[in-house]
């Protein structure tokens, strides 16, 4: 099966949940062919409920059923919160 190539980038408390990645650092991750952005949380053990804006090559993406494309730029950022 055709493997897909994703460097993926976890903001703020996302990437606290991961121990090996630093806030904003790349990770390069390999996926089967048509996985969805929705797959590529449950491979990085985040909860959909967890993520506020997923950005795609530059682009906002609000479906879950996006469909990662070989050499895809991922960034996760959570909910900000403040006042």
């Amino acid at each position: 099966m055709r493997k897909v190539r994703v460097e993926v980038r976890l903001y703020a408390s996302l990437a606290a949940s991961h121990a090996d990645v630093r806030a904003g650092e790349p990770l390069a991750l390999q996926l089967k062919d048509h996985t969805l952005l929705a797959d590529l949380l449950r491979t990085l053990r985040i909860e959909p409920r967890a993520v506020h804006l997923a950005i795609v090559n530059g682009r906002l993406v609000h479906d879950s059923a996006y469909v990662l494309s070989d050499g895809d730029r991922v960034g996760l950022f959570p909910p900000v919160g403040g006042g």
